[in-house]
């Protein structure tokens, strides 16, 4: 995890003139870009001190591996104690939420595996250890093996270890979005390495307008007006990856049902006003199948999705044609990896 480096503040013009505020900072690994219009300097400056507090102050209590009160939490449920473990006031929304999200995705939304997350090296890049993935492959933990009553927690499966990769960022990013509303202000973007809650307007009353990602080649996609605001978040196995010895991509998308990467989506693209429900939409139609991810979209609440497939299908919501203001995407041939472009999924675009 990367540590907060001195804020970069920017003016970019808006249509009308008018300054829109930018700061840009890495935390949660990535960078976070929080763009503000419709106020006046002094006010951009605050939110941007305020929103970067809070972030880093979520770092310290959600990191999966490094000290956090969720490794804490986790090693204290490993001991199993008769008694049960307190809940840190930090976790609850995450545990509670991703217990909802988990039945919601039929188990394939599961932030109980982090130890087979760490087993294939995506807790601090280290190398997979095959053992270990073995034995969690025989008998692999999920959110129901985790048993809440009041403010205590219990597991009596010596394997769950909890990781939010899959939903703290839009914890994160909703939260952020409330400070600022609490601070009337009302005109943003908080984008979290391509995660992002739009609220409002740029100056002049234009939409602000996103650019999604080719998770083949690199470069655009398509772009979405988002007239209305709301949360549109991307899952992918084309960013987080490593190539092994026999030329397979080792992502950090794993599927529950083979305890191993997910092998059938590229990338997974979603809009929900709720920032978590995106965040955990976006992972859980990764793991589902093509020929399902119409009716896990339906039990989502998603109105506007799109998925491109392993071997470069595009399947859209018929809201997608609505919000773009035309057809899905033709997604081009896929390329290698060794091929494919880098860059930021979503970002604003000019």
């Amino acid at each position: 995890m990367r540590f907060l480096l001195p804020f970069l503040l920017l003016v970019l013009a808006g249509c009308s003139g008018e300054p829109v505020w930018q700061r840009q900072f890495l935390q949660f690994g990535t960078l976070i870009d929080v763009s503000i219009s419709g106020v006046e300097r002094e006010r951009a400056e605050a939110a941007f001190d305020a929103i970067e507090a809070l972030f880093a102050e979520r770092n310290r209590q959600w990191h999966a591996w490094q000290d956090s009160d969720l490794t804490r939490f986790n090693r204290a449920l490993a001991a199993q104690p008769p008694e049960g473990v307190p809940i840190p006031p930090s976790l609850r929304r995450l545990i509670d939420d991703s217990l909802r999200y988990y039945r919601l995705s039929e188990g394939r939304f599961n932030p109980a595996l982090g130890r087979l997350i760490a087993a294939w090296g995506f807790q601090g890049n280290a190398q997979p250890d095959a053992a270990a993935i073995a034995r969690l492959r025989a008998d692999p933990p999920d959110m129901d093996d985790l048993r809440i009553v009041g403010d205590r927690a219990w597991s009596e499966h010596p394997s769950l270890q909890l990781d939010f990769g899959a939903i703290a960022k839009g914890l994160a990013v909703a939260q952020a979005g409330e400070l600022l509303r609490q601070r009337g202000i009302d005109n943003f973007i908080v984008n979290a390495g391509g995660d992002l809650l739009a609220r409002g307007h740029k100056a002049g009353g234009a939409p602000w307008v996103i650019a999604i990602e080719d998770p083949f080649r690199g470069g655009v996609l398509a772009t979405l007006p988002l007239q209305a605001g709301g949360a549109v978040f991307t899952s992918g196995s084309y960013r987080r990856y490593a190539i092994d010895d026999n030329g397979q991509r080792r992502h950090h998308i794993i599927d529950p049902r083979s305890a191993a990467p997910s092998r059938t989506v590229r990338s997974a693209t979603v809009w929900h006003d709720d920032p978590i429900a995106a965040d955990a939409a976006a992972t859980t139609l990764m793991l589902t199948d093509p020929g399902d991810i119409p009716l896990m979209a339906r039990r989502f609440g998603l109105r506007v999705w799109l998925v491109v497939t392993e071997d470069g299908k595009r399947i859209a919501s018929p809201g997608w044609s609505r919000l773009s203001g035309g057809a899905a995407p033709v997604v081009p041939s896929p390329r290698s990896d060794a091929q494919s472009a880098g860059g930021a999924r979503h970002k604003l675009a000019e």
